[in-house]
């Protein structure tokens, strides 16, 4: 294996599909080929990847997709956005990024809670993490150091020695940044004004001096003041101070490169400078262990827009500088976050992809939404109770939030997931009112292609068969569309007229305003190949991130300005199943009107499912609602740059025609519902609903704690579980299905250990073959 690659993972990678095709093709052994085929899909994946058939980095196997490789996806461990703080006196962890031109060594209340291990090149930042108790003062202690040798230059053995410069930049979970506040300390400066006088220069350095001062007594502890041997750290901008050598993270071997000498310049010959320090006794470098959190590119993960660079004042000559700073542990830094009153769930009704139901469960989703659609509000209601809705209400109520004139309501902002999981869980009560027996909405998972849902079955052709792109086939064949829409047929949850501008389209129809189509059926003029990546679909879900950056992932594939995925699981599609037929758009892709088209529920419950992994892997974030922005919060796309109401926590969502706490079966209470409490009541431990594929976890025990439960009948036959805890496991799908891939797994395993007694005789004559080849 490359140097500093696991020998065994190394082996794992390379050496088994060779030996794989050896023995195949040299062994005639029927049971040994039996025996490596079982050997290859059983075997540990390489470290880090996770077995066949999980989806990777720790998501949940099943029937949302994924396949066996290991994913690299940013950890955004400080929130871009300005977040809710914990109540005063609760205990927190404090994450963050550290970035030290060259070296840096910090502590915290006293105790040293990270080191960078790169001591020269690459200019890495290092994501650091430690507690604190939530009463006392916090204290930041760092000594950063800039490379120089005892003439104060570097690069001592090249034609051109030159004076380096340091720089330190943080930015920390709390809300503690680097800037003028820190106060700083010269440890060693130079060369000293006075050897420059006596000739020292860049081709005399045997007559520089450096000059150095004792570190302050006490300065990393607990109570330390600085006095007038301190001074106010000096700020400069990334142009005067450079981001220097970007590392980059060597994922076969595991290490950060590329290390070069502060001696000669050139890159260290050890491991080809990936994860090496220089030393003076070891000019070729020194391996050292360094992880991927201590190998990011300051540029990705620091911004000058929060935080500072911050050095003394003088930028090349002070080499070694202390930097303190003391927050007083009462200091207000935002709103303080909402406490969650929602109960846990004991139960839970279970969201099943739409395929895995049977024919007569179909046929149930499909005569109910029907029903919707045919029936008025006032004869709904009183056939099936107060949270019938008509299919057409959803149609204008999302209508309405989009075309708010403060601003979209419910897209391009980080209220995007909160009001759609809101719409979707009031659609999915008035469908449970019609009939029940569905027990929960269904969803479609785009990262599945067999069988096809554009098929008669299902949602019909994309594009439509129609002569103008009707669909005109599917369980939702002429699935009509409103003419002469009257704003005034509808009312908010208060029984209010809606204020709205909205008044149909141009032609007068329930579609977009802009809209010009008279069909009164449902039209597509996009493609029924639309697929999305399983990859992409849980790199989204287990992103480490915050919520504002989830969403970013789902909406347009980026998270913290770094690129994730490629595609946007949501607007994908929209735009290439609805498609558009010259300046015309199909009902799907039409933002505004988009829930025309039936399909539009069985997709958002889907977007819905990876916010709710997300929202489980990140559990450790709800206190902090997630760090759904507080304020100031800025939207993406059309509404790039502004602010508005409705995009904040503590917002009531799209408040002209919102979401009481009774259309959403919270309570009986007509309040409206802010998205602080859609956070609160929809977190995969409080929501009425879950997913097929959600594991059973422990109930404090976050992300790492789960385990999958598959198939098992006495599950898999009912549409309602218990809520995730370490007690308790979730249905999942469709329980003859997954019966049978337990079935299978059993009978290889099986075959596997008859095949073992056999295969050691065949064994030895095999190896001697592909000796003597």
């Amino acid at each position: 294996p490359p140097d500093g690659a696991p020998r065994v993972s190394a082996c794992r990678r390379f050496c088994v599909p060779d030996l794989l095709s050896m023995l195949r093709r040299f062994c005639s052994s029927v049971m040994l080929r039996c025996l490596v085929s079982i050997y290859v899909v059983v075997a540990q994946p390489p470290d880090g990847a996770p077995p066949d058939g999980a989806p990777p980095d720790g998501g949940p196997p099943g029937q949302g997709g994924g396949v066996a490789t290991t994913l690299e996806e940013p950890h955004i461990v400080v929130n871009a956005h300005k977040q809710c703080v914990a109540p005063s006196g609760s205990p927190q962890t404090i994450t963050g990024y550290v970035y030290c031109d060259n070296y840096f060594e910090l502590w915290f209340n006293g105790e040293l809670v990270a080191t960078d291990p790169m001591t020269f090149t690459p200019h890495n930042a290092v994501q650091v993490s430690f507690e604190w108790d939530g009463v006392s003062d916090k204290e930041f202690a760092i000594m950063c150091m800039d490379y120089a040798s005892p003439s104060g230059y570097e690069y001592t053995e090249t034609a051109t020695p030159q004076i380096g410069d340091g720089v330190l930049m943080a930015e920390f979970s709390d809300g503690t940044v680097t800037g003028s506040a820190w106060s700083t300390f010269v440890v060693t400066h130079g060369p000293t004004a006075e050897s420059e006088t006596a000739g020292c220069s860049a081709t005399n350095l045997d007559a520089c001096v450096v000059s150095s001062v004792a570190e302050p007594t006490g300065w990393t502890g607990v109570g330390f003041e600085v006095d007038n041997t301190w001074s106010a750290a000096t700020e400069y901008t990334s142009s005067e101070a450079g981001w220097g050598r970007t590392p980059s993270w060597n994922t076969t071997a595991s290490c950060c490169g590329t290390s070069t000498s502060p001696m000669t310049q050139a890159t260290l010959s050890l491991n080809g400078g990936c994860s090496v320090n220089y030393a003076a006794e070891n000019p070729d470098g020194e391996a050292v262990t360094v992880e991927q959190r201590e190998c990011l590119d300051p540029q990705s993960v620091l911004s000058e827009s929060r935080s500072k660079m911050i050095w003394s004042s003088d930028l090349q000559k002070d080499n070694k500088v202390l930097f303190r700073l003391k927050v007083a542990a009462n200091a207000s830094t935002g709103i303080e976050c909402p406490v969650c009153d929602a109960p846990a769930r004991t139960s839970q009704r279970v969201r099943r992809e739409m395929r895995s139901l049977t024919d007569d469960e179909w046929t149930n989703v499909t005569t109910a939404m029907w029903i919707m659609k045919n029936t008025s509000q006032a004869d709904g209601v009183a056939a099936y109770g107060p949270s019938f809705r008509t299919y057409d209400y959803f149609v204008v109520k999302h209508l309405v939030a989009m075309l708010d004139l403060r601003g979209d309501q419910a897209h391009f902002g980080p209220m995007f997931m909160t009001w759609h999981s809101a719409f979707i869980l009031e659609f999915e009560n008035a469908l449970l009112s019609v009939n029940p027996e569905i027990l929960a909405l269904p969803y479609w998972d785009t990262t599945k292609t067999e069988p096809s849902v554009f098929t008669d079955k299902y949602f019909g052709s994309a594009p439509g068969t129609g002569p103008n792109g009707e669909v005109i086939d599917g369980a939702f064949k002429n699935w009509p569309i409103k003419s002469n829409f009257s704003i005034d047929d509808y009312q908010n949850a208060a029984g209010e007229a809606i204020n709205t501008t909205y008044t149909g389209s141009t032609t007068g129809m329930l579609r977009g305003p802009d809209a010009t189509r008279t069909e009164t059926v449902v039209l597509r003029f996009g493609t029924s190949s639309y697929t999305y990546d399983p990859n992409d679909f849980w790199k989204c879900a287990n992103l480490d991130a915050f919520w504002y950056d989830w969403y970013e992932c789902v909406e347009q594939g980026t998270a913290g300005g770094l690129g994730v995925v490629s595609g946007s699981l949501h607007s994908g599609p929209h735009g290439q199943v609805g498609g558009k037929s010259g300046d015309d758009s199909g009902d799907f892709e039409d933002v505004a009107s988009s829930p025309n088209d039936a399909i539009f529920f069985f997709h958002h419950a889907d977007v819905d499912r990876n916010a709710y992994w997300w929202m489980h892997v990140n559990s450790d974030k709800r206190a902090t609602a997630y760090g759904y922005p507080t304020e100031a919060a800025t939207g993406i796309g059309a509404y790039s740059g502004m602010t508005y109401y409705g995009q904040h926590l503590m917002d009531t969502m799209s408040d002209a025609w919102g979401f009481s706490a009774q259309d959403l079966g919270f309570s009986d209470s007509s309040d409206l519902q802010t998205n602080a409490d859609v956070l609160c009541q929809l977190s995969p431990t409080t929501a009425v609903y879950t997913y097929d594929f959600v594991v059973a976890c422990q109930a404090d025990g976050g992300a790492d704690a789960c385990q999958a439960s598959w198939g098992e009948e006495a599950n898999t036959t009912n549409a309602t579980t218990a809520a995730p805890t370490s007690a308790t496991t979730t249905a999942v799908g469709d329980g003859t299905e997954s019966t049978t891939v337990l079935e299978n797994v059993t009978t290889t395993v099986e075959a596997e250990t008859s095949a073992a007694a056999a295969v050691v005789t065949s064994l030895s004559l095999c190896a001697l073959l592909v000796v003597i080849r």
